[in-house]
C-alpha cells in the first residue's frame, strides 16, 4: 500500500530507533537539538520568538491516503484505514527549518477537528495550543533516514482532542542553526 509522500518515508523509516523523552538520556542528544527535540511547548511559538516578523507556514501538500506503519501503531490503525494527512515547512526568513507532517484518522475530522482542514499556511501549533482539553504523549525522538533535504532529526508525538487523536512528526533542518544562536555552544 502506498503511503503518502516521501516525507513520511523519511520520517518514518522502515525500522526507526525512536526512543521515548524518558529513555533517551538528554545528554546523548547533540547539544543544539536537546532543546529542540525536547520542547513540550508549541514549536510555531518557540520558531516565532526567534523571527517575530519572519516566520511562515508553507503547507505542501494536504489529503486523504494511507498512514505509515508507524502511524498506524501510534493511532491504533490498520494498514487499509484512511487518515487525512497535511505536511508543512515551517520557514524563518523564506528559510525551510522544520518539515512537519500532521495525520488524523479520516473518520475522526468531525468536530473542532473538522477545522484542521482549514488551516492552509496557518500554524497547527497556533490551534492545538489553544485548546484547554489539549492532551500530549511523551515526546519521542530518531535520527532522519538518510534524505536529499538534508533532515537530521524528527520529534513525534500524539494529542488528544475531545477523545480524538491525531499525531504530529516534525523533522528539523541544520539551516535552524543559522536564526537560533542561544543554542549554539558545544
Amino acid at each position: 500500500m502506498k503511503h503518502s509522500s516521501d516525507l513520511a518515508v523519511i520520517i518514518h523509516p522502515a525500522r526507526p530507533d525512536w526512543s521515548t523523552r524518558l529513555n533517551v538520556a538528554p545528554q546523548a542528544l547533540p547539544h543544539f537539538w536537546r532543546s529542540w527535540l525536547l520542547e513540550r511547548g508549541s514549536l510555531t511559538a518557540r520558531l516565532s520568538s526567534l523571527k517575530p516578523d519572519c516566520f511562515s507556514v508553507d503547507c505542501q501538500r494536504e489529503g486523504i491516503g494511507y498512514p505509515t506503519p508507524t502511524e498506524q501503531k501510534e493511532l491504533g490503525l490498520s494498514a487499509s484505514q484512511r487518515v487525512w494527512f497535511r505536511e508543512v515547512q515551517l520557514k524563518l526568513n523564506g528559510t525551510p527549518v522544520v518539515h512537519a507532517r500532521t495525520v488524523v484518522p479520516a473518520a475522526a475530522l468531525t468536530g473542532r477537528l473538522a477545522r484542521l482542514r482549514q488551516l492552509g499556511n496557518r500554524s497547527l501549533g497556533s490551534f492545538l495550543f489553544s485548546q484547554p482539553d489539549m492532551r500530549r504523549t511523551f515526546v519521542r525522538v530518531s535520527r532522519c533516514k538518510a534524505n536529499a533535504t538534508g533532515l537530521e532529526w524528527a520529534r513525534r508525538s500524539v494529542f488528544t482532542l475531545g477523545g480524538r487523536s491525531l499525531m504530529v512528526t516534525e523533522a528539523f533542518s541544520p539551516l535552524l542553526t543559522r536564526f537560533d544562536q542561544t543554542n549554539r555552544t558545544n
